[in-house]
């Protein structure tokens, strides 16, 4: 029987957190309270998406302990504390996450669905389960904008005018692919979405991604387009506007794709899953495993 989880410790946990951050923020000529712990003895959350608004988020991040790495299949839920309202130390939601291993296997990530009912800080609790049967609770904070600088779930998808195979000689002129699949540059985001078709669009720079996963988020593109490129379409925009100059000078003189400042991009990789009237319908920042992007494939494919 799975041990139930208890959030009793939790608000203890965000409470540290939040005394750290504001540690953090003292001036040097202002005596600083004295924490009961500090960041390098105490498990952290480490929050992978970055643009978080009002409404319905997918939440991902990664548990970290000290000493011993990632937190791997443990047992995890969320709540959240609204501190910019009136009672921050009541719960607005509780929510069960689940555990996606990281490509190579070494590490893994939570997701949660969460709803944010208002913009500003925000308070994250989470309780896990550890596989030895041992607990964790663990706090941060968080911002959350009145709206999203990406494209919104329910609004339409910018009809940008992506780079195709047909505007550069060869393919290495417009990604940092090293195996590049012609199909995925065959048509812009902009022709894409006047076919009125599905569309998955992914943004990634597999050559130079901060986070090492851009790689093997285009594999997984890749395998998803060759089972369903006869029902939607599939474009990878690279993140970077000159590859082949890149290749010859160094990431320094890297300029960024006009299409991510369009999208409202503040990192990458990003995949949007789009319907046939041009909408979005999904949306995931970071690296998304097959399994999460079918399911919402199933919900565009006419």
């Amino acid at each position: 029987m799975t041990k139930p989880i208890s959030f009793a410790p939790v608000l203890s946990a965000l409470a540290l957190a939040l005394a750290l951050v504001l540690v953090a923020c003292t001036s040097d000529s202002t005596p600083a309270p004295t924490p009961t712990s500090s960041p390098s003895d105490t498990a952290r959350i480490t929050l992978a998406s970055t643009d978080l608004a009002v409404g319905d988020n997918r939440v991902v991040f990664a548990l970290i302990q000290p000493g011993s790495g990632a937190v791997k299949d443990a047992q995890v839920e969320v709540q959240t504390f609204f501190l910019s309202g009136s009672t921050p130390n009541a719960a607005v939601q509780t929510a069960p996450t689940s555990f996606h291993e990281w490509p190579g296997g070494t590490a893994g990530v939570y997701r949660a669905s969460l709803n944010f009912e208002g913009a500003g800080d925000w308070g994250l609790g989470v309780a896990a389960t550890l596989p030895d049967g041992s607990g964790l609770n663990v706090g941060a904070r968080i911002t959350v904008k009145q709206t999203s600088s990406t494209p919104a779930i329910g609004s339409p998808a910018p009809q940008s005018e992506s780079k195709t195979a047909s505007d550069a000689p060869q393919l290495t002129d417009i990604t940092t692919d090293p195996k590049p699949d012609p199909d995925l540059y065959q048509i812009s985001i902009a022709d894409a979405i006047d076919r009125s078709e599905p569309l998955l669009v992914t943004f990634a720079t597999p050559a130079y991604c901060r986070t090492a996963t851009c790689g093997p988020q285009m594999s997984i593109v890749k395998a998803l387009k060759d089972k369903y490129v006869a029902r939607m379409n599939f474009i990878h925009v690279e993140i970077y506007d000159n590859p082949a100059e890149i290749r010859e000078k160094g990431i320094s003189v890297a300029r960024t794709a006009p299409t991510l400042t369009e999208w409202g991009l503040p990192s990458e990789p990003w995949t949007f899953v789009i319907d046939d009237a041009g909408i979005v319908r999904a949306k995931y920042e970071g690296f998304v495993d097959s399994d999460e992007l079918e399911i919402a494939i199933a919900e565009v494919l006419p």
